[in-house]
């Protein structure tokens, strides 16, 4: 598979909820971290998703919010997946950030320059990869 998203995430799907549009997807990626999806129930069909099913999921790096010093907030985010900041390359206006996740999965990061410098983005901090199950696409195999 070859796609234009460095954030590919593998996990297990573990439950399914049925709504009439949309499903929401519960994923257990490896080290025990959770993750969940919003999908249309068409796609849940297509792509076979029960508890067991092996599945592939896809983030865009501008909808992977990084939080720090978060103590005393609750987000609204189903995905608030823990990791260290690995590295930060900043051109004029935006930054890639690279999350090495506490599983040891990476995850980058797309946001403005600014966002990241007033954040304390920078090598070795702590953060919390917030990604709305909206943003997560799915993929598995045939």
């Amino acid at each position: 598979m070859k796609i234009t998203t460095k954030n590919i995430l593998e996990g297990v799907v573990t439950a399914v909820k049925a709504g009439a549009v949309n499903d929401e997807i519960s994923i257990e990626l490896k080290g025990g971290l959770k993750m969940s999806a919003i999908v249309t129930s068409a796609s849940t069909e297509t792509l076979g998703l029960r508890p067991g099913r092996e599945v592939v999921a896809m983030v865009k790096g501008v909808n992977v919010l990084l939080a720090r010093d978060m103590d005393g907030y609750v987000f609204s985010s189903r995905n608030m997946l823990p990791g260290t900041v690995k590295a930060v390359k900043k051109g004029q206006i935006m930054a890639s950030v690279v999350v090495e996740l506490d599983n040891g999965d990476r995850l980058t990061s797309v946001c403005t320059v600014d966002s990241a410098d007033d954040a304390g983005i920078a090598e070795g901090v702590r953060v919390q990869a917030a990604i709305k199950a909206p943003h997560v696409i799915l993929a598995a195999r045939a």
